[in-house]
């Protein structure tokens, strides 16, 4: 008897690596299912859009450097300070409002949505949401290797304005490309038109309110702000493509 419970006793495992690799699995197996071509379609969209995108941001960027001591710096300034003054949001509640899009609130959100979508067999939209947030680092960093502009310091003395940086906007970028394609799947995948309404109206106040904390902060000038879903605008909507690009292929082409 001790010999069959010792040859039954299952053998240890370590919950996390088990669950990774039990993902992992999944994501291969449906990722080797879909249709030749799949992958194809959605690399290809995504390598020229980024291409195209760097391109754009490269010539924002250099706009703005140019701009900055011809009227940009003194209608910013204005601007922040009525912000400052007429803001719907008060310092204490920037801080609330900020802490969804920085990196502690973000990454919860990015691990959940990648497991979710590989878990129920979504390989194209697991991809997507990887593609999504790394992506945008590359966008922002483009910027700020060109320009490193110091941040605001005429609210709270700075206080919660770190050092340089500043334009465009990272937690501006990466609430408009994450959030925004979480409520794109959530109007996509809803048949109801009052469904759809709401979440659209649910994305623009819950970005609208993370873009609105980095000014009540002073953590950022508007332009920088403006900027952040310009950029984050082109991102997402080159993600987006690249999805249904790869999504519409698999609807029309026979699987291995």
């Amino acid at each position: 008897m001790e010999c069959l419970c010792e040859m039954r006793e299952p053998k240890s495992k370590t919950v996390v690596p088990a669950g990774i690799a039990a993902i992992a699995q999944r994501f291969w197996k449906e990722s080797s299912a879909l249709p030749p071509g799949t992958w194809a379609n959605w690399w290809k969209t995504l390598v020229i859009g980024l291409g195209v995108s760097s391109l754009i941001v490269y010539g924002l960027t250099s706009i703005a450097m140019r701009q900055v001591d011809t009227g940009l710096q003194a209608w910013d300034e204005a601007w922040l300070l009525k912000m400052r003054d007429y803001s719907p949001l008060s310092f204490s509640k920037g801080v609330t409002w900020e802490s969804p899009g920085n990196l502690v609130g973000m990454l919860p959100v990015f691990f959940t949505f990648t497991v979710l979508t590989a878990w129920f067999r979504k390989p194209v939209v697991a991809a997507t949401v990887v593609a999504t947030y790394i992506g945008q680092f590359a966008l922002v960093w483009i910027s700020w290797g060109m320009w490193s502009r110091d941040r605001p310091d005429l609210i709270a003395n700075g206080i919660a304005a770190p050092s340089l940086h500043s334009f465009p906007s990272g937690h501006v970028v990466v609430s408009v490309t994450m959030y925004g394609l979480l409520f794109y799947l959530w109007f996509r995948s809803s048949r109801n038109p009052i469904e759809k309404v709401v979440s659209i109206l649910f994305a623009i106040v819950w970005i609208g309110l993370i873009s609105l904390s980095r000014l009540a902060l002073g953590a950022h000038w508007p332009s920088d702000v403006l900027a952040g879903w310009f950029v984050g605008l082109l991102w997402l909507t080159t993600v987006i493509v690249a999805m249904n690009r790869a999504l519409e292929f698999t609807k029309h082409k026979p699987t291995q």
